[in-house]
């Protein structure tokens, strides 16, 4: 496929989706899920349903927008489920076609696995991280992967390094970087616990001629709260319109006055969920937003 530099992006979203599962009494955050549809019913943001799901991290399962009428469907198969010592996690493994079917979406298809997670578009780019490789059995060096993943995108790909730490097994690029819109992007607090790793990222997307802004917590407050504190950078932006996730933690205030720096032409609003984040996600996981005619 031709390369196109025309990349979807956030900021023309106009619906967002979850799942079911999200409001479940048993397996989901249901006194989340009601004050999270309050806030976007306040600021006008049309909030839709998939149904046929098996868990409500959404945004994994479902395809990438890449135009206002282009979307593409991945093989989603990931390795932290299929391969869980919990033996019922691969059952949670949704297949998006019967969801893409229910809600009358067409879309290309790719047989490479991805996690939807692990594509940010930047500009022109969509930033993954060198997972991507793992799950499709490919050295992390191996151009001729990268040329296919770049042709079945239809876009250039920035890689960014990933290591398995014992609070990261994902591997996905959303929960290091946001685009804020031009060459700009805002990037989590990854360095405050893994400071070369952060440099090589940060080292990368500049020679791409990016100028990445860092949060940073650990020298501003006492006691950093590392086991929540990296999602504020996971959080939903439909439109002008940014969710950003808080914890009732001195973080809160730093990481709203970063992500106001970053969109300044965005109505910021904050919800509490650290119970989520603590599963290892936040609002940009549970949601797919996109952009639909009315």
């Amino acid at each position: 496929m031709e390369m196109n530099n025309n990349l979807f992006h956030d900021e023309f979203t106009n619906v967002v989706y979850f799942s079911p599962w999200l409001s479940d009494m048993k397996e989901g955050h249901p006194e989340f899920f009601q004050r999270l549809l309050v806030i976007l019913k306040e600021i006008g943001v049309e909030v839709r349903e998939l149904k046929f799901t098996n868990d409500y991290w959404a945004r994994d399962y479902m395809p990438i927008q890449l135009g206002e009428n282009e979307f593409l469907k991945y093989r989603y198969y990931p390795d932290y489920l299929v391969k869980s010592k919990n033996k019922n996690d691969i059952k949670t493994i949704t297949d998006a076609t019967k969801v893409l079917r229910d809600i009358g979406i067409s879309c290309r298809s790719t047989y490479i696995i991805i996690n939807g997670g692990n594509m940010v578009p930047c500009g022109p780019y969509i930033v993954m991280t060198d997972k991507v490789f793992a799950e499709n059995r490919k050295k992390k060096d191996d151009a001729d992967f990268k040329v296919l993943l770049e042709s079945e995108l239809g876009h250039p790909v920035i890689i960014i390094p990933w290591t398995q730490h014992e609070d990261d097994v994902y591997g996905h690029s959303d929960g290091f970087i946001k685009w804020c819109g031009g060459n700009r992007i805002l990037m989590g607090n990854h360095g405050d616990c893994y400071s070369e790793e952060a440099t090589a990222i940060r080292r990368i997307l500049e020679d791409y001629g990016f100028e990445v802004t860092e949060m940073r917590f650990l020298d501003k407050v006492v006691s950093p709260y590392y086991e929540v504190n990296w999602a504020y950078i996971n959080f939903l932006q439909v439109g002008k319109n940014i969710i950003m996730p808080i914890f009732d933690i001195p973080e809160d205030a730093i990481a709203l006055q970063y992500i106001q720096e970053a969109f300044q032409d965005c109505n910021i609003h904050q919800i509490e969920m650290a119970e989520i984040a603590r599963e290892g996600g936040a609002l940009h996981c549970i949601s797919w937003n996109v952009y639909l005619p009315k």
